[in-house]
């Protein structure tokens, strides 16, 4: 595979464009987008590729190159790009299926995850549905005056902002979106990605203290009537099949399934790569293999906090309760502190008559601010 320069993107568009729902591609076409693309021969090319930090996309003929060839290309090509951009994974979409069955093998060391993904979308032309804020919420524009403020989870909110902007700047001029607060502290948020012409993409997060409100909806309305005075005419909605709250909140606001595909994921980090699988098998409610997932991705170097606390649910739910308090105080140790996250968490109804759980709870205590 050879990288075009982008004055020869056009050789690749057309074999991209069947997948081009994936509205990052038509920006990184563009050149809004700072992406890399290659082909397997820029003279007549029959394969495309394009990147975008952990966003990946390939397209065409799947007997055009060699397999070899192609895992030589992820090697020095796609896992440095993730590298250069501090991604720990891609997420790989391809045109055709029998691109995963390729791709599989090619990536077989790094045990590449199957998982099912949907596209959504609205039309702003016609009406879409109007909900009212839920009570005790408030919604703002982001805008430069809001984002020098001092508030409650603002740095979520930059780092949100610069997830697809190059810089906090960058998305004030060229994006625009909705952010919740419960007095001051942020709740969540709605924002444009990848606008092009009369077309964005959705990225929207309800923070867990403020889950299970209504306010994931709300949110979503005020964003696409800002959309519309901001002469977007198409939304896209892309979430994981097993997303189900966000799918859910996609069909409530109003938005329709129009693609149901599969993509391939590949962590580069091993504790986050082994604790995926688990999270696979914790969605199918298969808790003795999620736990032996996290358990193998707690012994790698440097485990985040969610590991021990995703093992501390598979235990709990496997009645092992002595071993989920363990990990709930591994958790503890490696930077968790939402304590009501713990409170409401169903998955650890079992500890809560236990006399450990009122000292876990101090222990949290001690360590919020005062």
């Amino acid at each position: 595979m050879q990288q075009l320069a982008f004055e020869q993107f056009d050789r690749a568009a057309p074999i991209l464009e069947a997948i081009s729902h994936h509205t990052v591609l038509r920006t990184i076409l563009a050149g809004s987008t700072p992406g890399q693309v290659y082909v397997n021969d820029p003279a007549h090319p029959t394969i495309a590729f394009a990147q975008f930090k952990h966003r990946a996309f390939i397209s065409g003929d799947p007997g055009g190159i060699e397999r070899d060839r192609l895992r030589q290309f992820f090697t020095h090509d796609v896992i440095v790009n993730c590298k250069r951009s501090d991604v720990p994974l891609f997420r790989l979409t391809a045109d055709d299926p029998a691109w995963n069955q390729i791709l599989t093998d090619v990536l077989n060391e790094q045990q590449p995850i199957l998982a099912g993904y949907q596209c959504f979308s609205i039309d702003l032309t016609k009406n879409f549905h109007e909900t009212k804020i839920p009570p005790g919420f408030t919604v703002q524009h982001v805008t430069k005056t809001l984002v020098h403020q001092d508030f409650q989870g603002r740095d979520d909110l930059l780092d949100e902002m610069c997830s697809e902007r190059e810089s906090v700047d960058a998305f004030i001029e060229n994006s625009f979106g909705i952010a919740a607060f419960e007095d001051e502290v942020l709740a969540g948020w709605c924002l444009s990605e990848y606008n092009h012409e009369n077309r964005c993409e959705v990225g929207i997060a309800t923070l867990p203290p403020f889950q299970h409100q209504g306010l994931a909806k709300a949110m979503t309305c005020a964003f696409l009537a800002l959309a519309k005075e901001n002469g977007i005419s198409n939304v896209l909605w892309h979430c994981f099949k097993s997303n189900e709250a966000s799918r859910r909140t996609a069909l409530s606001a109003g938005f329709h399934l129009i693609e149901d595909e599969q993509v391939l994921m590949v962590y580069l980090d091993p504790a986050i790569h082994l604790a995926v699988h688990g999270n696979l098998q914790f969605e199918k409610g298969e808790y003795p293999q999620a736990l032996t997932w996290y358990q193998q991705a707690l012994q790698e170097d440097h485990p985040q906090a969610w590991i021990a606390w995703n093992a501390a649910c598979s235990a709990a739910h496997l009645g092992r309760i002595e071993l989920a308090f363990n990990y709930l105080n591994q958790a503890v140790d490696l930077g968790f502190s939402d304590l009501d996250h713990l409170v409401r968490s169903e998955h650890l109804a079992e500890l809560k008559s236990d006399a450990r759980w009122g000292t876990l709870i101090t222990r949290l205590n001690q360590n919020l601010p005062s």
